[in-house]
């Protein structure tokens, strides 16, 4: 299965970009690296997604120089790696959570009863373990920006807004820094409002569905 969304997905990306700058293919790349991060790959596939991280900041300053041709088959790489970083991270979780039941369920230990001399019989129930306590979310007021993110993808990230659509919010309030929205860089460090309310972050999700920068 997941030889088979690599292979629709390049051969898509072969089909889409025949000539000129390859806009669409950027942002499946963007996307699916997007994807990868949400799962968990930073972590749970870190190998795949620092290289399908990497290949798309390649591939983006390839763009820029207008080195299409070149652009394009980074993209590929990129693509193969972020696809793979995801289908690793879905399965690893998957693994993690059955480890997880399976540690919670309590046991019961059951004295058997002796023969000679004769005895009670006992029944002793453990003590129920305590739930793992999950780690509580730090939501970060700054985040430096990592190889290959995007507002797109720092927008997705659970310690800043846990949504890709309220990147707007980032744009407008680093203004000072970023003259493209689709072009941030590595070590930049952005501001995360978080004095916004209902209607604000509502306006920012139409603003970016609206938009065609990045994935709707």
């Amino acid at each position: 299965m997941f030889s088979k969304k690599i292979l629709l997905i390049c051969g898509f990306l072969l089909v889409a970009g025949c000539a000129g700058r390859p806009q669409v293919e950027l942002e499946i790349v963007r996307n699916e690296v997007a994807k990868a991060y949400v799962r968990g790959a930073k972590v749970l596939a870190t190998n795949d997604y620092d290289a399908a991280s990497s290949a798309l900041h390649d591939a983006e300053n390839l763009v820029y120089r207008k080195k299409f041709g070149e652009a394009r088959e980074v993209l590929n790489r990129a693509l193969l790696h972020a696809t793979k970083a995801t289908a690793i991270s879905e399965e690893r979780a998957a693994e993690l959570e059955r480890q997880y039941q399976a540690d919670i369920k309590p046991k019961v230990v059951i004295v058997k009863k002796r023969v000679e001399p004769p005895v009670k019989k006992k029944i002793v129930v453990p003590k129920p373990k305590p739930e793992p306590v999950k780690p509580e979310i730090v939501f970060l007021n700054l985040v430096t920006v990592s190889v290959g993110e995007t507002l797109f993808s720092l927008s997705s990230r659970r310690d800043i807004y846990g949504e890709p659509f309220l990147w707007p919010l980032i744009y407008k309030a680093n203004r000072d820094q970023i003259k493209d929205p689709q072009q941030i860089y590595e070590g930049q460090v952005f501001t995360v409002p978080r004095d916004k309310n209902d209607q604000e972050l509502a306006a920012a999700r139409k603003e970016a569905r609206e938009s065609d920068l990045f994935p709707r």
